[in-house]
C-alpha cells in the first residue's frame, strides 16, 4: 500500500464505512495529458451515512473527506459510493 493509498483511507474512514476498496490506477495514466504526477485512485465506499443522499451529495462527502490529498497528491478520484443496502443488492 503506497503511503498516500494509506493516507486516503485514514481520511475516509470519517464516513464510517463498513467497505472500502481502494485500487490504485496511477500506472494506468502515467504520462496522459493532464496529469501533473498526482496519483489515481478508484474507490468503493459502503456507508450508511449515504442513506438518502443524491449521488452528488456522496461525492462530496468523499471530496471533502480527501480534501487535503486531492490539492496535491491525488490527481483523479473515481467514486462508488453506496449504502449498505445498495451495496449488498449488487452482490446477488
Amino acid at each position: 500500500m503506497t503511503t498516500i493509498e494509506a493516507q486516503l483511507r485514514d481520511a475516509l474512514t470519517t464516513l464510517n464505512p463498513s467497505q472500502l476498496n481502494i485500487t490504485d490506477d496511477s500506472a494506468e495514466h502515467a504520462g496522459h495529458a493532464g496529469n501533473t504526477g498526482g496519483s489515481h485512485f478508484t474507490i468503493t465506499i459502503v456507508s450508511d451515512i449515504f442513506e438518502g443522499l443524491s449521488l452528488i451529495k456522496r461525492h462530496r462527502l468523499v471530496n471533502n473527506a480527501a480534501a487535503d490529498l486531492l490539492r496535491q497528491d491525488i490527481h483523479a478520484l473515481s467514486i462508488k459510493a453506496k449504502t449498505t443496502s445498495e451495496y449488498e443488492s449488487s452482490l446477488s
